[in-house]
């Protein structure tokens, strides 16, 4: 999958691909920078996705399959944090 915005250093977890496609064309985000995945052997297959918490330049977010997770960084305005919260969080209860 190619994307635009997403900075693909590391890995993604392969069932995030649709979710960071769609939240990449909110025009609110300038750059989105996942970080490393962590593995364990065990848990469920469940997909979670959280804000962690507001950082200078955004917002640190984790994504999580079981007990395989990923740090997702997205990089944003101050002033538009909180939207951008909000708009992502419904994207991916949908």
């Amino acid at each position: 999958m190619k994307f635009t915005k997403v900075k693909t250093t590391h890995h993604i977890l392969p069932e995030f691909h649709a979710f960071l496609a769609e939240i990449e064309q909110l025009p609110d985000i300038q750059r989105i920078i996942p970080g490393r995945i962590s593995r364990q052997q065990k848990g469920s297959s469940e997909l979670r996705f959280r804000v962690s918490y507001f950082t200078a330049s955004g917002l640190k977010c984790m994504m999580s399959k079981g007990s395989t997770a990923q740090e997702l960084f997205i990089i944003c305005g101050e002033a538009e944090r909180e939207n951008v919260q909000q708009q992502v969080m419904r994207i991916f209860l949908r």
